[in-house]
């Protein structure tokens, strides 16, 4: 058998995260919204995870809220934060770098009115300070950093890039794609300073199809989909528990830190 070496792209699944999905389908396929005991069990087995994932991220648990994957995690924060942000200004400060789940939901914006700075990498694959501390604006209204490069590797001076926004553009935003650093760098978003933070299960040996947006607590982000109420109100639909379920205890085990 080849060896796989991409686990940038995605990591194999793992067994313990297997059984967690089977078990949720099998054993725990009750509605967690529901009312009966079938349905309570599956809302118990639902607040279990994310506390686990609000553990491995160093938060509180009404602060993760789950996504379909990293993708949507980035475009909902987004999004959400220049709608928050409206009557600040109308522009936007992220890294030629970025993944495409955060360059073009940028370039969408750009094309309803709003200007967006595309901070270039050094020769070392990072972004220097001095090129954002030029960038930052009164009007700014967001900042989208990314932690690790998905590409380079390279880890991006995010902490340093929050204490510089807060300082220059006091009312902006700051979003960081964690994705390839969760669980491979050191990091809680209250040691970062941001706002919103994404991640996504498919690079920790988890499925494909989960992930999960840090929201700082008190933000008020408008939420992505209305209707059930689930997830604190800000994504309503029933609960994929059988993705969510391999983003346990066990699932993480073992996993650098």
């Amino acid at each position: 058998m080849t060896a796989y070496l991409d686990n940038a792209a995605t990591t194999p699944v793992s067994e313990a995260a297997a059984q967690a999905a089977l078990e949720a389908m099998r054993e725990g396929w009750g509605n967690p919204s529901s009312r009966y005991p079938l349905g309570n069990r599956a809302a118990a087995r639902l607040k279990q995870d994310r506390e686990t994932v609000a553990r491995a991220l160093g938060c509180r648990a009404e602060e993760v809220v789950f996504t379909s994957c990293g993708t949507e995690g980035d475009n909902w924060a987004i999004q959400a934060a220049v709608h928050k942000n409206r009557r600040v200004g109308r522009h936007i400060v992220t890294t030629a770098i970025e993944h495409a789940a955060v360059l073009e939901p940028c370039r969408r914006l750009e094309q309803a009115g709003y200007e967006v700075t595309y901070l270039p990498p050094d020769r070392d694959g990072s972004v220097r300070l001095e090129a954002l501390e030029a960038a930052l604006r009164p009007d700014t209204v967001l900042v989208s950093m990314m932690l690790v490069n998905n590409e380079l590797g390279s880890v991006l001076p995010v902490r340093e890039a929050v204490r510089l926004t807060r300082r220059l553009a006091p009312k902006a935003l700051f979003h960081t794609d964690a994705v390839q650093g969760f669980l491979k760098i050191p990091f809680t978003p209250k040691e970062l300073g941001v706002d919103l933070l994404t991640v996504s299960g498919h690079k920790i040996h988890a499925p494909k199809g989960v992930g999960a947006l840090y929201i700082r607590s008190g933000l008020g982000l408008e939420p992505l989909i209305l209707g059930g109420g689930q997830e604190w109100g800000l994504r309503s639909g029933t609960a994929a528990t059988a993705k969510i379920a391999p983003m346990d205890a066990d699932s993480l085990e073992g996993k650098e830190q």
